[in-house]
């Protein structure tokens, strides 16, 4: 269960990370 949840978490923390890579990029290209 332990290692579940913070593979769950990486994987949350990896997606919202690249949302805000994008969101940085849109920002800069703009």
């Amino acid at each position: 269960k332990k290692i579940e949840s913070t593979t769950n978490r990486q994987v949350t923390f990896s997606k919202r990370r690249s949302g805000l890579m994008k969101k940085a990029h849109e920002l800069s290209v703009l």
